[in-house]
């Protein structure tokens, strides 16, 4: 992705859907707490839980509920692992 003013979404799950989409900022939890990653976020792995919320371009928000997941950011790139 080129354009660095925003993340590159890519969600799957165990029945391999994947979701890719673009968006300004997410946000999340982990045992630690709430937090949020923004456009070049350090590389970053965690556990996630309750939530998944998408900052999207438009300025809207989306919420996907959950009960665990693997998140991963590298270079700009969140994937996210839903049902594991």
């Amino acid at each position: 992705m080129s354009d660095n003013s925003f993340l590159r979404v890519v969600i799957k799950n165990k029945e391999n859907q994947t979701t890719e989409e673009d968006v300004k900022a997410l946000s999340s939890v982990n045992e630690r707490g709430p937090f949020d990653i923004l456009p070049l976020h350090e590389n970053f792995i965690s556990i996630i839980r309750e939530k998944i919320t998408f900052h999207k371009k438009d300025g809207s928000k989306k919420e996907i509920q959950l009960e665990r997941g693997v998140l991963k950011i590298t270079k700009n790139e969140v994937s996210i692992y839903l049902g594991i």
